[in-house]
């Protein structure tokens, strides 16, 4: 499952990037949806402001990450997935390159078919995570949510294309 970054809403095109030290012992992925936790980069859940999503994984240094991250792994396993350190916070620092902006456009997986709830499937909803890569279908909302419907996505119908609404950075 996805949210993968489709587009924007600027005429500009590009995106906002913020890098930030991952969360200790948490595995994420390049386009997860992630929160802020403790000052640092955690995976996006349900009603938590949404920081952005997640462009690239690299070093304290800011070079790619060459391994999953798991006690091991040989280098150049990395395809996209790590997974930090118990101590990532304070000792191995590895980050995540987040697009915190609110033009950047996404096409949404959801948890259940798109349009069972009224307003998944239409534009001008809203919707919370399910978790850090999928939309709560049920949570399709005329008034507030994490994510603001702009309808289907054309090119894969059971997505929806959203943009981030409830932003840690720049607010509702």
């Amino acid at each position: 499952m996805a949210i993968l970054a489709i587009g924007t809403l600027f005429p500009g095109g590009a995106p906002v990037l913020r890098s930030n030290i991952l969360a200790n012992s948490i595995t994420v992925t390049e386009s997860d949806s992630v929160k802020l936790a403790s000052g640092f980069v955690a995976l996006g859940t349900t009603g938590a402001l949404v920081l952005g999503h997640v462009v690239s994984i690299s070093t304290k240094d800011i070079v790619g990450v060459g391994s999953t991250g798991a006690a091991g792994a040989a280098l150049g396993s990395f395809v996209g997935t790590f997974t930090t350190a118990s101590d990532n916070q304070t000792v191995g620092k590895v980050k995540a390159n987040v697009d915190i902006s609110k033009f950047s456009l996404y096409s949404a997986e959801e948890d259940a078919a798109i349009g069972t709830t009224t307003g998944s499937n239409l534009a001008g909803y809203y919707q919370d995570l399910a978790d850090e890569d999928t939309l709560d279908e049920s949570t399709a909302s005329a008034s507030t949510g994490q994510y603001f419907g702009w309808g289907v996505n054309p090119a894969d119908v059971t997505k929806a294309v959203v943009n981030i609404n409830e932003s840690v950075v720049f607010g509702s």
